[in-house]
């Protein structure tokens, strides 16, 4: 097991949030050392890091637990500045230096050397697996999530008379024409549905319809609205609403693709 030191301001446990960092990282596979340090009364971060720094056996890999408290003072940023530039020195250039950040921060205060390597938010579900293999000098294994063939946007957008919800829909690749988008039949009177076909992100302009029309499905589940209009990944199709239906259908009019998305 890799050993890590992780350094904090003692301020930013008071609620046991880096013992809770620690906590994790320990279940995750890593042997952790937690190292307080507090600027305020004196004493060099460099000193007090020194020794398990330059000592192989002590540490494979240094963590900075970085806050607005461990880094919102110019003699803060310079101390860590001067303990970075001094514990990449006395191991070498690919010796991990990574530093944790449990929400945003200005990012100015992020010492230039943090900046040019591996620096992780806690808000990343990964964050123990990146910290992790960077110690390991491995590629972390993140696991992607499946990105849909269509990408939705939400606006609103108000007229002189009335105010409309518009659900915004396009294809991430190839295309869809003649093109349809549909809604649940027994909320069409609740949602008042209109549709356009436009430039990605333009929702307040629409171009000419060809071959357009509205319908019932066969089923008589569906209130189809469709046209020979092409949807692409630069081109979209616009559902104008007065209320957002609970779930829309969309893609190819009487072909495939066709997709069912659910709202609500």
């Amino acid at each position: 097991m890799k050993k890590v030191w992780l350094s904090y301001a003692w301020e930013d446990n008071k609620e046991q949030d880096v013992d809770f960092v620690a906590q994790e990282l320990e279940s995750y596979g890593l042997i952790v050392k937690l190292d307080r340090w507090n600027l305020q009364a004196g004493k060099r971060l460099w000193e007090q890091i020194e020794n398990f720094i330059i000592n192989k056996n002590e540490c494979d890999a240094w963590l900075l637990y970085a806050t607005t408290n461990s880094l919102g003072s110019e003699p803060c940023r310079e101390e860590f500045a001067y303990a970075l530039d001094r514990a990449i020195n006395s191991r070498n250039s690919n010796f991990p230096v990574i530093g944790i950040f449990p929400s945003s921060i200005d990012y100015d205060l992020i010492p230039a050397a943090i900046r040019t390597r591996l620096f992780v938010s806690l808000n990343d579900s990964d964050w123990k697996e990146r910290i992790k293999s960077a110690t390991e000098g491995k590629s972390p294994n993140i696991n992607k999530s499946l990105v849909s063939p269509y990408a939705i946007d939400f606006h609103s957008y108000t007229t002189n008379t009335k105010s409309f919800k518009i659900i915004e829909i396009r294809t991430r690749a190839g295309s869809w024409s003649p093109s349809f988008i549909g809604i649940p039949l027994a909320e069409k009177n609740k949602v008042q549905p209109g549709y356009k076909y436009g430039p990605k992100g333009v929702y307040n302009q629409g171009t000419m319809m060809t071959n357009c029309g509205e319908c019932g499905s066969d089923d008589g589940k569906w209130w189809l609205m469709y046209a020979s209009n092409e949807v692409s990944p630069s081109t979209s199709i616009y559902l104008m609403c007065q209320e957002l239906p609970t779930k829309i259908g969309f893609g190819v009019h009487n072909g495939k693709p066709q997709f069912l998305h659910i709202l609500k």
